[in-house]
């Protein structure tokens, strides 16, 4: 079922700015567009949508890969990656939008069907998207998908960078990525289960390595328990002009007490609360590969 948060600022800024009419068709038309890229996935294929849908900036997030980021990536992804041997499509389950409609983000089911092996099931994922709204058109501007199918042989990625740099302070994104680090660095002095506990809003969602749904702070916390240790940090991050809506997108590390370590990126959908308080409202990752 479908749902938006809005705070009281928010319906202010709405006010000021937007009609509730106005406002009611911005989420249509963000819901649609999620809509067409999912059918235009099913009937062209994942490129045709990716090339289509992806901002020309826009990060993508594939398992197993390294972080996409613009036209140039993309391309050298789609030739390394064979998307065409399967089908995807998604369904959006539920959204938010910024205050002024510049920014929105999806997330819901993805399901992948094999199309070189038909004894194969089709595999149940979860994604999520942030989109911007360019010239009244929307794009995706991040996008992360989760779980929608079995890891594969070691592959190799060359034309794409393996790691990236930490996104700088100078971005208009910066009180999100200020955000994300803080939460990174909560996690690094005292574990995973107490940041995000601290982080999540009362709403937040967690995706994690699977497609298994988790809300809640408690929820979420009581899923990363554990001696594990977590590092990461952002890559690149996204802001409506409104200030009320941002994502961050990062690489993460999580070692083990064995010394053993789990590669991964991660997207996360950040709002900035009635009083100010900012907090993340969704988060799901998948692996990358290890930096040699």
């Amino acid at each position: 079922m479908f749902h938006c948060r809005v705070h009281c600022a928010t319906w202010l800024l709405l006010l000021a700015a937007h009609s509730p009419v106005e406002a009611q068709d911005q989420r249509a038309a963000l819901l649609r567009a999620d809509h067409m890229a999912a059918q235009l996935s099913v009937d062209s294929g994942l490129a045709s949508a990716l090339h289509r849908s992806l901002h020309r900036e826009g990060l993508l997030l594939w398992p197993g890969a390294p972080v996409v980021a613009g036209r140039s990536d993309l391309e050298t992804f789609l030739r390394l990656q064979l998307v065409d041997s399967l089908r995807l499509t998604w369904q959006a389950l539920g959204f938010e939008l910024a205050a002024d409609s510049s920014l929105g983000a999806t997330w819901g089911v993805a399901v992948s069907t094999s199309l070189s092996d038909a004894r194969a099931a089709p595999r149940v994922g979860r994604y999520i998207a942030s989109w911007k709204r360019d010239s009244g058109q929307w794009s995706i501007a991040a996008a992360v998908f989760i779980a929608i199918q079995e890891p594969g042989a070691t592959r190799s990625w060359r034309g794409l960078p393996l790691t990236r740099s930490q996104a700088g302070p100078g971005s208009p994104a910066a009180p999100f990525i200020g955000a994300d680090l803080g939460f990174a660095r909560l996690a690094a002095d005292s574990g995973a289960a107490i940041a995000f506990r601290r982080w999540a809003a009362p709403e937040a969602l967690s995706f994690g390595g699977g497609s298994l749904l988790v809300r809640g702070p408690e929820a979420i916390s009581r899923g990363v328990a554990g001696p594990e240790r977590w590092r990461w940090h952002p890559v690149a991050g996204g802001t409506a002009r409104s200030g009320d809506l941002g994502w961050t997108a990062g690489e993460a590390t999580i070692t083990r007490p064995d010394g053993t370590a789990l590669h991964s990126k991660y997207l996360t959908i950040w709002t900035r609360e009635a009083n100010g308080t900012i907090r993340f409202l969704f988060d799901g990752g998948n692996a990358r590969p290890p930096v040699p």
